[in-house]
């Protein structure tokens, strides 16, 4: 049988990686006793965002059914507010699903220009919903 103490190794010899003494736990703490805690602790964030995208979707889904219109007296609420969750759902599904949480640079510099770009179409968007042209000076109407 092979001996699983460590031992220093001999004068002149190459390190070798040893398997930990049996009093040594720290190497099966960092993968839980059976390995299961590792799996439980990489999975548990997305569970959590995967849960509050559900419950966001649900709440979209309710906001669909209020007239902020009415209510706020302004005109485009309800797209605005629908814009403004889906805009959180998809900062969660990017940090968390894509990984953006812990990119480096050369990612974020594209990705800071990508959302400058959308955010200018989303007003674009905006400033057209809430003044429609009305009337053409087209010579068919």
């Amino acid at each position: 049988m092979a001996d699983l103490h460590s031992h220093p190794p001999a004068p002149g010899a190459e390190p070798t990686t040893a398997a930990p003494a049996h009093g040594d736990h720290s190497a099966q703490d960092a993968h839980g006793a059976h390995g299961h805690g590792s799996y439980l602790h990489h999975v548990r964030p997305y569970l959590i965002v995967g849960a509050a995208l559900f419950i966001f979707t649900a709440i979209t889904v309710g906001l669909s059914y209020v007239d902020f219109d009415h209510m706020l007296g302004s005109h485009g609420m309800n797209m605005k507010i629908g814009l403004g969750v889906a805009t959180f759902k998809v900062g969660l599904v990017g940090a968390w699903f894509m990984h953006l949480k812990s990119e480096k640079g050369v990612i974020w510099k594209p990705l800071i220009f990508t959302f400058i770009f959308c955010a200018g179409l989303f007003a674009l968007f905006l400033l057209a919903y809430s003044d429609p042209i009305h009337s053409t000076s087209h010579p068919l109407h």
